[in-house]
């Protein structure tokens, strides 16, 4: 049976080996999920791949599956 300080160590393995993002990158101007077009304001934040919508579904997908 895990205990809470296993449960704890295992999400701290994760949030180590989860690679930075290369903001140098310039956005994507369409969102290579869906296609809709990516807002400006988003873009700005540099690579940018998604629009809102599909950013908000992919990481409610993620959190599931932790």
């Amino acid at each position: 049976m895990t205990d809470k300080i296993d449960i704890a160590q295992e999400l701290q393995l994760k949030q180590v080996q989860i690679q930075p993002k290369d903001f140098s990158r310039p956005s994507l101007t369409e969102c290579e999920e869906c296609g809709n077009d990516i807002p400006i304001e988003r873009q700005r934040y540099g690579s940018v791949t998604l629009c809102v919508e599909c950013k908000n579904t992919q990481e409610k997908l993620s959190k599931r599956y932790f």
